[in-house]
């Protein structure tokens, strides 16, 4: 197969980390994940006037300095560049990459949200619609493409948003022979992606692009079979990380890149205790008592409690930016994990020793998850 050039290659980059539906959705971390990769294809040569950087940054969003303009990640901004300007060009190859919210609707169609999406209208990009829209004669100038999602694919019923989103379909085409899509999602319909707010960026992000890196001076584009299988063991390495990829090949078929099985998880310490499921009222005292620490309204010492978190439970806590959604999310995503919110109370135990908040949270995992073993007080 001929080898595309970086001169004539084109990239849609977004990265959405504010959204219309207030902070409770800020996610840190895609606007930098974008100016990341794409100081990456600059570093390739990918001429500056190729790529249309299109973010909603939170306050202090980080990542290179680029010689791109930054556009906003709103619908209008992006269907400008699906629907008028990447139609009208031609290429040898095309990359596309977004971070942010993203959800699998009840269809099983992958939804990634805008950055203007608000409480009362979570406006959209149906990502399958599009894949399947440049596929054909809407997108005649682009055979080969490679599109990168860093977003989960919880299901839309479990955030209760909701269950008919506003669908927002591109216009049809005429499939064309020969379209060449590779396509890595961060995750499967119904999980999540792990994202560390702190060093502002998805763990799959970060994976891609150290492997894009490591194939610096490589063909053009990388070889992207190769690369995933570089990211999958990245991935099994542990830590907060997606579950599984998806992969659309060069030769057009499809199939599932999962994750190898990770090894049992080793038996739990006896100070940590498995507990019933704690019920609403029980979750919602231990929510109200972590938002009142002053410790927990840091991020830094947040990040901290997650990270002596085992870690496939860790991996799955979606993470939020400010302090009392991110507290919610941490402790129901504790309570659906067996034995999580015992080893949430274990890892809290760390901070503040001997202060009131230690003894507000001994007497919650006395009442809600039962004495320690041996009868020894939590």
């Amino acid at each position: 197969m001929t080898e595309a050039r970086p001169e004539r290659t084109y990239a849609l980059v977004v990265g959405a980390e504010r959204y219309g539906a207030g902070p409770s959705w800020d996610l840190p971390g895609p606007a930098a994940d974008a100016r990341r990769f794409t100081a990456w294809l600059r570093g390739r040569g990918v001429p500056p006037a190729h790529i249309s950087l299109l973010l909603a940054p939170l306050p202090g969003a980080g990542g290179p300095e680029v010689d791109v303009p930054e556009g906003t990640a709103g619908r209008e901004a992006v269907q400008q560049v699906l629907t008028r300007r990447l139609p009208a060009l031609e290429g040898d190859l095309l990359w596309v990459f977004w971070g942010g919210h993203g959800v699998t609707d009840p269809q099983g169609h992958r939804r990634l949200f805008y950055a203007d999406a608000g409480p009362d209208d979570r406006r959209n990009l149906d990502l399958d619609a599009w894949l399947t829209a440049f596929a054909t004669d809407l997108v005649p100038g682009f055979r080969r493409q490679i599109w990168l999602v860093d977003s989960c694919q919880t299901f839309v019923e479990d955030l209760m948003l909701a269950r008919s989103l506003p669908q927002d379909l591109p216009p049809g085409g005429d499939r064309l022979p020969g379209r060449e899509q590779f396509v890595l999602l961060a995750s499967a319909p119904g999980q999540r992606a792990a994202n560390d707010p702190v060093a502002q960026t998805g763990a799959f992000s970060r994976a891609v692009l150290a492997a894009l890196s490591g194939a610096d001076g490589a063909a053009w584009p990388p070889d992207m079979g190769a690369l995933a299988g570089t990211v999958l063991r990245e991935f099994a390495g542990g830590g907060q990380r997606p579950t599984s990829l998806w992969h659309r090949s060069w030769a057009g078929d499809e199939q599932r890149l999962d994750a190898p099985v990770s090894p049992p998880a080793a038996p739990a310490p006896p100070a940590v205790r498995s507990g019933e499921t704690v019920p609403d009222a029980g979750l919602a005292a231990l929510i109200g008592l972590l938002a009142g620490w002053p410790g927990m309204t840091d991020q830094n010492q947040r990040q901290l409690v997650v990270g002596m978190l085992p870690a496939d439970l860790a991996g799955a806590i979606p993470r939020l930016g400010a302090a009392r959604p991110d507290i919610i999310s941490i402790v129901r995503s504790c309570r659906r994990h067996p034995g999580g919110l015992a080893a949430l109370v274990e890892a809290l135990t760390l901070l503040e020793p001997g202060s009131l908040e230690q003894r507000e949270l001994a007497e919650w995992a006395e009442r809600w998850l039962g004495p320690r073993p041996g009868g020894a007080p939590a």
